[in-house]
């Protein structure tokens, strides 16, 4: 797998994403027993119930009709459209508490706890719920976009890239232990990114004498050190190999 390279843009209110970014919109909570409430419920149906009522053939119609092949004895209600098939369906619907709090629906005298108690690494911010679409066009407005205005983070190159092998032969720090940068995702600084540029520089006069296909190879991956190390001069802001 090749490396990928991203700037570190939340250190910067440039950053169009930071602040979706930095609120959270869902929290997890371990003990959902301790937030009777505030956890989301999700409507289940009890298929199984539902079969010895209904009959076999009556409920798979009403799954084929919704388009669904549930593999367990329960199923989500909310893909249940039809209106007379939820009518149907009502009796044997079940809440289920979740482990999710929605933030916006926590009063106000109950956020900071709540907010205390969540499983960060579960969570999920504004910028998670974020369509795709609206996202490109939040990135390809946005001035740290460095990547082709696609967005801040981009791709080094394809494993087996010559450029740390030439780095190293030409005595360019950063360059030649890129991969190992990448291991320890090791943040660079903006004054790294001017040596960086420095390297690129270098490394462009230098290759020529390696053969055409060599240069052809490279290219975008200098096109891109470039890119991503301007943006992080110019920025303030820190970069790193993953």
């Amino acid at each position: 797998m090749g490396l990928n390279m991203a700037i570190t843009e939340l250190e910067t209110d440039k950053a169009l994403c930071k602040t979706k970014k930095l609120t959270l919109a869902k929290v997890y909570v371990d003990d959902p027993s301790a937030w009777a409430g505030l956890v989301e419920v999700d409507k289940v149906v009890d298929l199984k119930n539902a079969s010895a009522k209904l009959g076999k053939e009556k409920l798979d119609a009403i799954l084929k009709k919704a388009r669904q092949e549930p593999e367990g004895d329960e199923i989500f209600f909310e893909k249940i459209k039809d209106p007379e098939d939820r009518k149907t369906l009502g009796p044997f619907v079940n809440d289920v508490k979740t482990n999710w709090i929605l933030v916006d629906k926590v009063p106000a005298d109950r956020k900071k706890d709540v907010l205390a108690a969540a499983n960060k690494a579960n969570s999920v911010t504004e910028w998670d719920l974020v369509e795709f679409d609206a996202m490109y066009a939040t990135c390809a407005n946005c001035g740290l976009s460095w990547d082709n205005k696609k967005g801040c983070v981009g791709n080094f190159g394809p494993s087996g890239s010559p450029v740390p092998g030439l780095a190293k032969k030409y005595g360019l720090t950063i360059l030649a232990k890129v991969e190992e940068l990448g291991e320890k995702k090791t943040v660079l600084t903006p004054k790294d990114a001017e040596k960086l540029l420095e390297e690129v520089k270098i490394l462009r006069a230098k290759t020529p004498a390696e053969g055409k296909m060599i240069v052809r190879r490279i290219e975008g991956t200098l096109t891109r050190l470039e890119a991503i190390a301007k943006c992080s001069k110019e920025s303030g802001v820190g970069f790193y190999f993953f």
